[in-house]
């Protein structure tokens, strides 16, 4: 990924980030460029097909990649796999996945493409921001093997079964160890869900 313009605690200032929109529809090529220069993308980089996606990935330094379903030359998850193995370093990019399907098989098959978040359209501009913010924090390790690459897909740490050895370094147990301090009792628990009045 190119120098990132921004800091996850900071205001976000993405005057200065290089993102490249590939959707095959005109219409929707300009809805999602005209909000990236809303953002503040000075020149965000456009392409209708993979093929002109696949030349600007090698000529630019990318910081976010947003790519339709749909391209003119075919489907948006063939691209995003092309680039999950392309070996530049815009492999690495977070990739936005933009979708009017949003069924559990679809959001799977941009997963598995290696997408970091699939969207579905049409796309407020405040939920495509929020999606950016979130990624500015995303600390998911990058994988690759065989049979996928891209972004670690479990996005919470529940460790592996119980009995089996995880396959990270940083797996954590599932098993519950004893209790270090006393239980608490049911009038305990009701009152941490009692309002209580505040002195001023």
């Amino acid at each position: 990924m190119g120098a990132t313009p921004f800091k996850g605690r900071e205001r976000v200032n993405l005057s200065t980030a290089e993102v490249l929109i590939v959707c095959g529809d005109a219409e929707g090529l300009e809805i999602l460029a005209q909000m990236f220069a809303g953002f503040g993308v000075h020149t965000p980089r456009r392409a209708t097909s993979s093929v002109e996606a696949m030349v600007i990935v090698g000529e630019r330094e990318l910081n976010l990649v947003v790519v339709d379903s749909a391209l003119a030359d075919g489907e948006g998850y063939g691209f995003i796999n092309w680039l999950r193995r392309c070996g530049s370093p815009n492999a690495w990019s977070p990739v936005v996945l933009v979708t009017g399907h949003t069924t559990p098989s679809q959001i799977i098959k941009g997963r598995n493409a290696g997408a970091s978040f699939v969207v579905r359209k049409p796309v407020p501009p405040m939920v495509m921001m929020q999606r950016i913010v979130w990624l500015l924090n995303d600390q998911r390790a990058f994988v690759t093997s065989d049979g996928y690459c891209g972004p670690d897909r479990r996005v919470r740490s529940i460790g592996p079964p119980v009995g089996m050895k995880g396959r990270r370094h940083d797996d954590l147990s599932v098993e519950v160890g004893e209790a270090t301090t006393p239980n608490l009792d049911q009038g305990q628990i009701d009152a941490l869900f009692q309002p209580k009045a505040v002195a001023k």
